[in-house]
């Protein structure tokens, strides 16, 4: 599945809402279409207080039901591709509108509000290389907050504090269960699924640590994308294989294989399950070659207001953000 958190743009809707990708390109919520099935296939009485306690409307909250709440959505995905086959729009039990095209709603991040954003740096030896740096001795982490996370088509709102933004694609991996000193070899059992991030950075500030560092450098407001799509561990088969690319306007700055990861997704997992993994949390990938920092002259390659970027990440989808000043 292809879940997404989402906000629907109808006037009267407020607040996120989850989502998913229906084969037509629409977007079904979840919390509608589950509530629909229980009351045509289940004869349930309640069904908007079952959809309610069942799927709630935060990723990190929904992800924290496990195998139930992920049972509840392919149910509610399954009733709506019936109602897609059947020539009818998927709905509420109320005949709700519970499908929504392009311009009715906009992504959010995927996982909106999770516990913990753990990312990793300097993982790809390529990027290690062409940065001067040494091969690191572990895997350096450092956190993201909610207050930098934007979704898909979002702007990130050049901050004044800077003036040397720069791009990094990479893999979020999504946590799916509670978990601690997790085994490499048992590392994919408690991945819910992957997404793209892309990991903007003020150069400038994460070089100075009087101004903040890395800290600050990667977590000022809306510099991180993340989305478009949480999409599931099953429709990702060789997740240690996937191809990344970060473009800017058309241009294409970014292309790489998570093979050249230094340490791979089971070494990652281990290493930050020596604390207590929640669902929702989010691990990052590190990124990868041929961000503007590791060129001759950083400055044509540096972000700037009305560029567009787009990182892409195979089977994941394509991340697109809009930098505005």
């Amino acid at each position: 599945m292809r879940l997404a958190t989402y906000r629907n743009l109808s006037p009267g809707a407020s607040g996120d809402r989850l989502g998913v990708l229906l084969p037509d390109g629409r977007l079904a919520d979840l919390r509608l279409c589950y509530a629909s099935c229980l009351a045509e296939k289940e004869g349930e009485g309640r069904p908007y207080a079952m959809a309610h306690a069942r799927i709630p409307r935060d990723m990190r909250e929904f992800l924290q039901g496990g195998a139930n709440a992920l049972a509840a959505a392919q149910k509610a995905l399954a009733h709506a591709e019936g109602a897609l086959k059947a020539g009818k729009t998927p709905a509420g039990p109320g005949g709700e509108a519970a499908a929504l095209a392009a311009g009715q709603y906009r992504l959010r991040a995927a996982v909106a509000s999770p516990g913990k954003f753990l990312h990793t740096g300097l993982n790809s030896i390529k990027h290690v290389e062409h940065t001067g740096n040494k091969r690191p001795p572990e895997v350096p982490g450092a956190p993201r907050f909610t207050t930098s996370l934007v979704g898909h088509e979002e702007p990130v709102v050049y901050p004044r504090q800077t003036k040397m933004l720069d791009y990094e694609v990479e893999v979020g991996i999504v946590i799916g269960k509670r978990c601690k000193d997790v085994p490499r070899e048992r590392a994919f059992e408690v991945i819910a699924g992957y997404t793209v991030y892309n990991d903007i950075t003020a150069r400038d500030i994460q070089r100075d640590p009087a101004r903040g560092g890395v800290f600050l450098g990667k977590n000022l407001d809306t510099t991180n994308p993340l989305g478009p799509f949480l999409v599931t561990a099953d429709e990702v088969p060789s997740p240690e294989t996937l191809r990344v690319a970060c473009r800017v306007n058309g241009q294409t700055r970014q292309d790489e294989c998570l093979t050249d990861m230094i340490f791979k997704i089971p070494d990652l997992v281990a290493f930050y399950s020596q604390m207590t993994l929640e669902p929702g949390d989010v691990i990052s990938s590190g990124t990868f070659s041929g961000v503007a920092i590791e060129q001759a002259d950083p400055a044509p390659y540096l972000l700037k207001p009305g560029d567009v970027v787009e990182c892409e990440v195979e089977h994941l989808g394509v991340l697109r953000n809009p930098i505005v000043a």
